[in-house]
């Protein structure tokens, strides 16, 4: 795998269904074994802000009214809700896609700022 936390940004349109994928490998280019992993996507008001829960959190462990994490293989697919996304409004926020989060040993493997952008109402 990479260095670890990779750098990157996404934008998010508010009130719109959110979803990403991230595939994982080993240093050597094999799949990462994610037989036991949870994971959490974060974000956060600012980068200092450490309030919970967090304006947005989305974990493998449960899905919620603000979207779910399911893991397939190698692959961690994130998907925000609506509801999450429309919590943001317009602006740039840091985010943190987490390994293990709570563990001793806990990870970030994605970080990075979330631009939220307005949508035209319909």
């Amino acid at each position: 795998m990479p260095v670890l936390p990779q750098q990157i940004n996404i934008v998010i349109a508010c009130g719109g269904q959110w979803p990403q994928g991230y595939t994982l490998t080993n240093d050597d280019g094999t799949p990462m074994d994610l037989s036991t992993a949870v994971f959490e996507l974060v974000i956060r008001p600012t980068v200092t802000d450490v309030t919970e829960p967090a304006l947005v959190s989305v974990t493998s462990a449960a899905s919620s009214n603000q979207g779910y994490i399911t893991i397939t293989g190698n692959v961690v697919l994130v998907v925000l809700s609506p509801t999450a996304t429309a919590l943001l409004g317009a602006g740039a926020r840091p985010y943190a896609l987490w390994l293990d989060p709570g563990l001793s040993d806990a990870t970030p493997i994605v970080v990075g700022t979330c631009f939220s952008d307005l949508v035209a109402a319909a």
